[in-house]
């Protein structure tokens, strides 16, 4: 299930739209879903919009590296502060769930940028047979972002929590 929700999209779209977006990294992109609808429905169209992906067969299986940029293979949360700085949004559509909520409030701690994050409301477990990078181990509810940098936040009809939170100072 290497896919985010397509309902949650066009919030996520607007919460990108009304912040400067000119360089986005898309974590956890799946099929590449973000980077069409980013090229597609954001104004003005990014520059640059990269993504890291966990599972590096799917680099090639979704071929993302014609979709995005640049298409790092690794765990998002082995980066450090600086290779999050080139980008003005980091997206994590369905992504937060798959990592453990200490190792991922030390992750959004690292990134200065805004980032969108889409997460279910409700917590399941994905399908038998899938890459261990795509079980779910974390649950967000609104209270986990229950801090000051918090910007937007929308959980909405859908079943998805829906947030942006700002940039560090």
């Amino acid at each position: 299930m290497p896919s985010s929700n397509l309902a949650v999209w066009p919030l996520i779209l607007h919460f990108v739209h009304e912040v400067p977006h000119d360089a986005i990294l898309d974590v956890g992109p799946g099929w590449g879903k973000a980077a069409t609808l980013l090229r597609e429905y954001i104004s003005p169209t990014p520059t640059r919009i990269d993504a890291v992906e966990a599972h590096v067969p799917y680099i090639a299986e979704h071929r993302l590296a014609a979709l995005y940029d640049d298409v790092i293979g690794g765990d998002v949360c082995d980066l450090g502060p600086s290779s999050f700085d080139p980008y003005d949004v980091v997206i994590l559509g369905d992504v937060i769930e798959h990592i453990e909520k200490d190792e991922a409030l030390s992750l959004l701690d690292r990134i200065r940028c805004r980032i969108v994050i889409a997460t279910p409301v409700d917590f399941f477990q994905t399908d038998e047979g899938l890459p261990e990078t795509e079980r779910h181990v974390s649950h967000w509810t609104r209270s986990d972002f229950a801090d000051a940098r918090v910007e937007r936040i929308d959980e909405n009809h859908i079943g998805g929590l829906i947030v942006r939170l700002g940039p560090l100072a």
